[in-house]
């Protein structure tokens, strides 16, 4: 072999192991397939951020950089919580898992539009507002590349220490507690006059904001659930001594 040919060999090696350190195809596309909307129940604090937080393949947090990130952007996801895993990217030594949305603004798809302002040639996005972060995102470092034939199994093994997934029936579970009238309701999303509010949190999921006030009849405390984009309607749940005592779609 030539010292030209035997260069050439190196470098289409080299090339090789670079493009494909991280998770194959077909490792990608199983994983993608199982594991993206699956439950499990947060074992920490979770913040805010684009950047959200790191956890080691070996599965070591560093715990001050969540603190530090929870005292800069606040807690999006508390130590219990069951999240949804909505979003899995990959890259040569590092995944990362978006919990509930990632955490992170995002921009509607009417968002990016843009158009002409008179005959300038400028433009001007149609809206500007960005919908309201939600969830958290996972970064989980490898020490060296993403294992080439990684499984959703051991995926899930690599994350036990910030999720647990052996609680990700448990919302369904409870459903069988409930009085039958409860149970259709829960399936069908909705909620009901009379429900407390872990109930609700099984039918509807948290709310996107909640606000209190005094009853100006009963003077009683009255906590205000509001759901957004249920169908083309927005969904309002009154509490009162953790139960509901009113429901309204505007």
């Amino acid at each position: 072999m030539t010292s030209r040919l035997f260069c050439a060999v190196v470098l289409s090696v080299g090339v090789s192991a670079s493009l494909f350190g991280q998770a194959s195809r077909d490792a990608r596309f199983k994983i993608i397939g199982t594991v993206i909307a699956e439950q499990a129940a947060a074992r920490v604090p979770m913040p805010f951020g684009a950047d959200g937080f790191e956890v080691t393949d070996t599965g070591t947090i560093d715990q001050k950089k969540i603190e530090q990130s929870l005292k800069k952007n606040g807690q999006s996801v508390e130590p219990g919580k069951v999240v949804t895993i909505t979003n899995i990217e990959f890259d040569d030594s590092k995944i990362e898992v978006e919990l509930d949305g990632g955490g992170k603004n995002k921009r509607a798809w009417y968002e990016k539009i843009e158009v002409g302002v008179g005959g300038s040639g400028r433009t001007t996005p149609v809206n500007k507002d960005n919908e309201k972060a939600k969830g958290a995102k996972i970064v989980l470092k490898f020490a060296k590349k993403v294992p080439a034939d990684l499984t959703p199994e051991q995926l899930r093994q690599l994350l036990d220490p910030v999720l647990d997934f052996n609680k990700q029936s448990l919302p369904k579970t409870g459903i069988a507690a409930l009085p039958p009238e409860y149970q259709e309701a829960v399936k069908a999303r909705e909620a009901r006059i009379g429900m407390d509010a872990n109930t609700v949190i099984m039918a509807m999921g948290r709310p996107d904001d909640r606000s209190k006030e005094t009853n100006a009849e009963t003077g009683k405390l009255q906590d205000t659930w509001i759901y957004r984009g249920r169908g083309t309607r927005t969904t309002f749940v009154w509490f009162q001594d953790d139960v509901v005592i009113k429901i309204a779609q505007y």
